[in-house]
């Protein structure tokens, strides 16, 4: 998968978003199962820290697709593969 990314940041967020998806969806599933509140502190000093993460890498993106613009399809694409994550997020939080 990393040699389709001309830049390294592109693939680090890619690589960033799609294990965020899954920890969360673990993490939503453990609780679901167990019912166990542990979990749900976990879950949501996980997301404080996945937005946190997520917010640096969309605006290095931003920054990089600002200075390599010719790369661009590729800075807008990885922008949109970390965005999915924002409406997931707010779905699973809805339902805790």
């Amino acid at each position: 998968m990393k040699t389709k990314f001309t830049h390294s940041i592109n693939y680090i967020a890619v690589l960033t978003a799609i294990i965020s998806f899954i920890l969360g969806t673990v993490l939503l599933l453990l609780f679901k199962t167990t019912g166990d509140s542990y979990f749900v502190r976990i879950g949501y000093l996980y997301t404080i820290l996945a937005t946190f993460t997520n917010t640096i890498l969309l605006l290095l993106i931003v920054i990089n697709s600002i200075r390599y613009y010719k790369d661009c399809t590729e800075h807008i694409s990885t922008m949109l593969i970390v965005i999915v994550n924002i409406p997931i997020t707010i779905f699973y939080l809805n339902l805790l």
